[in-house]
């Protein structure tokens, strides 16, 4: 079964307050797909909302205890990313995570970032 690509807006709102708090929180369990610039993203996000950075350090590191692709960004995937630079509106770090998402087959791309809409996959919400 195709996993869905977890960016990294919903990883920050699973460890911080807001109204998406739990749904986000679920998406955790469940099995996805995510690469390590969104991680980097994310942890960044979560320090500064919570002016925190071991806090989010520990966020994200309980991440890597579930067996769950956490793909790398190499110069493969970097290369597959600008390939596509013109034929998406998306910046370079937008693009490096929807090419993640294509390359892994990801079945849906859960972001709360509406530029990900009319893609070819499809963009969710938790």
């Amino acid at each position: 079964m195709m996993n869905p690509f977890l960016d990294a807006n919903v990883i920050i709102k699973a460890f911080t307050e807001n109204n998406d708090k739990e749904k986000c929180r679920r998406m955790l369990y469940e099995e996805f797909v995510t690469n390590t610039l969104c991680l980097i993203e994310a942890q960044h996000g979560i320090s500064v909302i919570k002016n925190d950075k071991i806090f989010a350090s520990d966020c994200i590191k309980s991440i890597f205890k579930r067996n769950v692709p956490i793909v790398p960004i190499d110069k493969n995937l970097l290369f597959e990313s600008f390939k596509r630079i013109e034929k998406y509106e998306l910046s370079l770090f937008d693009l490096i995570n929807y090419v993640t998402a294509l390359i892994n087959n990801c079945s849906e791309f859960v972001s709360y970032d509406k530029h990900f809409d009319g893609l070819e996959i499809k963009r969710v919400e938790p």
